[in-house]
């Protein structure tokens, strides 16, 4: 509680600090008081009465940084006469934000104005130096700046500075208007299982870091509910039972190196890179193969060499080779340099070859997201290549409920826009604040599609912000679902439908 008060007591001098001393210099515009829905968290803002409402400018959103919408929105603002305005939010080193759900103080609104929804008002653009998370905001050349609208602070919900800098989600709806959830605790955490009326999602129950389970109806109409232990650990080990069954099948086998040759069973597989013929800080280079028995005629043999030294990320000097073994004879798939997810067979005889993205850190490495065909004859095509795709993200390739591929060859894929090029490059994940750019991609082509064995896609729905980097969860039935970053979120994305809870509807 005194640590509240002081924060309290901080905050409004700061505040106090920001309306008098911070005389806006640039020009004036119109704005509107938001003449549509708007909630926080799920409550309402009653903008005809806040003496503080939300305004639209150049038809974006504001949000007032007054005391008690930068508390519920659990953000952090500094203020001096040097540096200017400082926002950002104190983050991932928890569950919750600022303040655990079950121990937040209530936001409560005071309606003390009258405001016209069909009027105008004046508001300043902002002169004083900005920083979201220590980057400075050249205000002047923002196309939608920081405002200063009855002696407060305004800021724009732009995606670029709510969501990507300070971690909010935003949601819109013709029908319900502007959502904004920020501060909520991460109560859902992932998927791990479901069966044909619902989803089962490994949550914090907010005691203590105490963990739980959420039996979630499929429909998003009943209210989720908390799995007793012994329930959960069934659908715990439902999913881990389908996991090991998937990693079962490639087995590992021996790869021989005489010299600077390397063979499997007198197969040869061409000699060690040059790079690789050392000694690394007193180790040797180990090398481990793993076998795909695909048919009596066609296997897959992925060789994986490193020198085994304790670092942070991939070991030194990791390298991976694919190599088909077709009727005895050994044919090496260069384009593919990374080490097989899933070896998944069809129906006619074709087989897909498929990964996800390599992780390294908070980023991805560019390119390892790979799909291969394989066709009866042996012969292989890189989906990459023929469908100009940098990564190309199979769906549900560790789904517990439902193979990645239908029988007759048929797969869920994420494709992202961005062109195929040779080599490796690094893709930035979104594991944090942040406004630096995504790479350049193609809007239009970005989404989930349908590829089937000839290669040929059929778009589906579109897809979550690449930057959100979200876990996908193939279902049983074949719909994509994703638990979204900064709010208690599901979306069915097959089925364009979503429902959030917050966290105090979830925990109490």
């Amino acid at each position: 509680m005194k640590r509240m008060i002081l924060t309290w007591l901080s905050a409004v001098l700061m505040l106090s600090m920001l309306t008098s001393t911070a005389k806006a210099e640039g020009g004036t515009v119109q704005v509107r008081i938001a003449g549509f829905p708007v909630k926080v968290n799920g409550q309402i803002i009653n903008n005809k009465q806040a003496a503080y409402p939300f305004v639209v400018y150049k038809d974006i959103t504001y949000v007032p940084l007054n005391w008690d919408l930068i508390q519920e929105l659990e953000l952090d603002v500094d203020w001096s006469e040097e540096e200017g305005l400082k926002v950002y939010k104190t983050c991932c080193i928890s569950r919750h934000w600022k303040y655990p759900a079950l121990e937040k103080s209530k936001f409560t609104q005071n309606p003390t104005t009258t405001n016209s929804l069909t009027r105008t008002y004046s508001a300043k653009v902002t002169s004083y130096p900005i920083q979201l998370w220590g980057q400075q905001i050249d205000n002047g050349q923002e196309p939608y700046p920081f405002l200063e609208f009855r002696s407060v602070t305004y800021m724009p919900l732009t995606w670029q500075f709510a969501h990507m800098a300070l971690m909010m989600d935003l949601q819109w709806s013709s029908e319900e208007g502007l959502a904004i959830w920020s501060g909520q605790d991460a109560v859902m955490r992932q998927i791990v299982y479901d069966d044909a009326e619902a989803l089962y999602v490994d949550a914090d129950r907010g005691e203590g870091g105490m963990s739980g389970m959420l039996k979630v109806d499929k429909a998003f109409q009943a209210h989720p509910e908390w799995l007793d232990p012994p329930q959960a650990d069934a659908i715990r080990d439902k999913a881990k039972q389908a996991a090991e069954k998937q990693v079962s099948e490639g087995k590992s086998v021996v790869i021989q190196r005489d010299g600077d040759q390397l063979s499997y069973e007198g197969l040869p597989l061409g000699q060690v890179h040059d790079d690789d013929k050392i000694n690394l800080g007193g180790t040797e280079l180990q090398i481990q193969g793993t076998l795909y028995d695909i048919d009596n005629r066609r296997k897959l043999l992925a060789v994986y060499s490193y020198f085994p030294l304790p670092v942070m990320g991939p070991a030194p000097h990791s390298r991976y080779q694919l190599f088909a073994i077709i009727g005895g004879s050994v044919r090496k798939v260069s384009n593919y340099p990374y080490m097989p997810q899933r070896v998944l067979k069809n129906d006619d005889g074709t087989v897909w070859i498929a990964r996800d993205l390599m992780p390294f850190r908070n980023v991805y490495y560019g390119g390892s997201g790979l799909l291969a065909l394989m066709d009866p004859e042996g012969n292989i095509r890189l989906a990459n290549e023929v469908l100009n795709e940098q990564d190309i993200i199979p769906v549900g390739l560790g789904s517990p409920t439902r193979n990645a591929a239908d029988r007759d060859g048929r797969m869920i894929v994420r494709l992202f826009g961005r062109p195929y090029k040779d080599g490796k490059s690094v893709v930035y994940g979104a594991r944090g604040p942040g406004l630096t750019p995504v790479e350049p991609f193609d809007a239009e082509k970005d989404g989930f599609y349908e590829v089937t064995p000839d290669l040929k896609l059929k778009r589906l729905a579109k897809a979550p912000d690449q930057q959100d980097n979200l876990t996908l969860y193939l279902d049983s039935q074949g719909d994509i679902y994703t638990i979204h970053r900064y709010s208690n979120t599901l979306t069915n994305w097959t089925r364009n439908r979503s429902k959030t809870w917050t966290d105090l509807e979830l925990l109490k």
